[in-house]
């Protein structure tokens, strides 16, 4: 310790001395060289005097009276003698304040450096060669060790043995000797020790001093010793608490590999219902359109026998009752042609109402004329036969574009909608859009009806609108051609049915 304060001080003397020395060295001569410059103004002012007032014939520096030269001589001696004597006498104060003010700094950090060794937490040791302490910090009489002066000069050994409660001695104690013979080759010795008696853990640090000099210095080495209980404890709880952490972590890993393994398990399940969902769903699909198909065929097989056969025999029945009736002359009276007559419009009617039947259940234009046509015939016999009605059609598409699949299906949700419309909307105004996009085909057809709650289902008693039945069979045409159906609708604000195919690479 006492060479660490010494080298302190020595580097704090040096720098104040080097600083000093310059700053002396610029003002060596300050004095001398003033008081040579006033001599000499002395002698030229002289030699002006005696031009001027003496009335002199020409102006001389050196005179030529021997009297005014050796006192002109004499008065620059004296000056100069004056600034040198003021030179050194000042240069003698200054060196005076300067270890002066050296030795109040070197006192100075020694007391700052002694205040930062006391202020450490670790027990600082100061040994000379003999390992007897020299200095110790104040963390000794915040241990209750003693007092710092009074522990100068004893044996370290002796001291060591103190920090134990009964004086008795521990690895560090006991090896002592060959610790202490072993830091002459080394630079330090760090070994934590645990005192049982006192429940104390104490990390010791022997470190030689560099270039000790036996006759200067008195600090050969010091010992370090670090109260490390807290931390000890700290490092164990935590280590505690890490295994703990890391046990719960591994039982959480655990469980969580079990849900994982469970979640993987339902998903596959999932996964395998979903298959079995959407192949139901395709089977489903596949059958709506083979009963669809056979029920069109159907319709159609009856629409043509309905025309070929029952209509053709009811126009054969017409034309020879027709033709009976061009001679009046064979029928005894006129009640008998009355009801003749009367026959004929008879069949007439019976007529109509079968092509009216046939047209229901299959148009032959739909096949012959394409979509969009049959759409337009339509939607001109609906406001034919219901005049309170307005119907608007917009095709925004051409008949190439609508596949074979989809002219059967368009036709059939519009006229299913329409016989909704009529029954149950009590509409006079409806407006079905059929558009191609970018997306696909989408159709639209709305009505200001009296609309209804989608959120209700109807009820046997209630007066919901009984249109399930048609929405559903417009939803089931929809999705049997991979179509989306849309039902928008709100009681007093008309109802609105969209229906939307997309092309399959936007689908994709």
């Amino acid at each position: 310790m006492a060479s660490i304060d010494t080298a302190k001080a020595t580097n704090v003397q040096t720098s104040f001395s080097d600083i000093v020395t310059v700053k002396n060295t610029r003002k060596n001569y300050h004095y001398l060289i003033s008081a040579i410059l006033l001599g000499i103004s002395f002698w030229l002012l002289d030699s002006v005097a005696h031009y001027f007032w003496y009335d002199e014939l020409e102006f001389k520096v050196i005179p030529t009276d021997t009297d005014d030269l050796m006192m002109r001589s004499a008065a620059f001696i004296m000056l100069t003698c004056f600034g040198l004597f003021a030179d050194i006498r000042s240069r003698h104060l200054i060196q005076k304040n300067n270890r002066k003010n050296q030795t109040e700094m070197i006192s100075r950090a020694k007391k700052q450096w002694e205040m930062v060794i006391d202020s450490l937490p670790q027990l600082v040791i100061a040994m000379d060669h003999n390992a007897r302490i020299t200095r110790a910090n104040r963390t000794i009489e915040k241990w209750g060790f003693g007092k710092v002066n009074n522990i100068d000069g004893i044996y370290v050994l002796d001291f060591l043995k103190g920090l134990n409660k009964y004086f008795t001695n521990d690895d560090w104690a006991s090896e002592w000797t060959d610790i202490w013979q072993q830091i002459k080759n080394k630079d330090h010795i760090s070994r934590k020790i645990e005192s049982e008696s006192i429940n104390k853990t104490y990390l010791y640090t022997l470190r030689k001093v560099p270039e000790y000099d036996a006759k200067k210095d008195q600090c050969y080495a010091t010992l370090v010793i670090d109260d490390i209980t807290l931390r000890q404890d700290l490092e164990k709880t935590l280590k505690t608490q890490a295994m703990n952490l890391e046990k719960k972590v591994n039982e959480r890993t655990s469980e969580l590999d079990r849900v994982n393994h469970q979640l993987k398990h339902e998903l596959g399940m999932q996964k395998i219902a979903q298959d079995k969902l959407n192949k139901s769903q395709e089977s489903r699909l596949a059958l709506l359109r083979d009963l669809f198909t056979s029920q069109e065929t159907e319709r159609k097989r009856i629409a043509r026998e309905l025309h070929d056969s029952i209509g053709q025999s009811l126009g054969a029945t017409k034309f020879k009752i027709e033709e009976l009736l061009i001679n009046k002359e064979r029928f005894n009276n006129k009640d008998e042609y009355n009801q003749f007559n009367d026959l004929v419009v008879t069949i007439k009617n019976a007529i109509q109402e079968v092509r009216h039947i046939a047209m229901d259940l299959r148009p032959a234009m739909l096949d012959d004329l394409g979509t969009l046509s049959t759409l337009k015939w339509f939607c001109r016999e609906y406001e034919n036969t219901y005049t309170a009605i307005t119907v608007e059609l917009i095709l925004d598409i051409d008949e190439s574009d609508i596949s074979e699949d989809k002219k059967v299906v368009i036709y059939r949700i519009v006229q299913e909608a329409m016989n909704n419309i009529t029954k149950h909307a009590n509409a006079t105004n409806i407006l079905i859009e059929i558009k191609k996009t970018s997306f696909g085909i989408t159709m639209r057809i709305t009505d200001n009806g009296s609309g209804f709650d989608t959120n209700l289902k109807p009820a046997c008693n209630s007066q919901q609108p009984k249109s399930g039945f048609g929405l559903s069979s417009m939803r089931e045409r929809a999705e049997s051609t991979n179509g989306e159906f849309e039902t928008e609708s709100s009681p007093g604000k008309g109802t609105a049915i969209k229906v939307t195919w997309k092309n399959h690479d936007t689908t994709a």
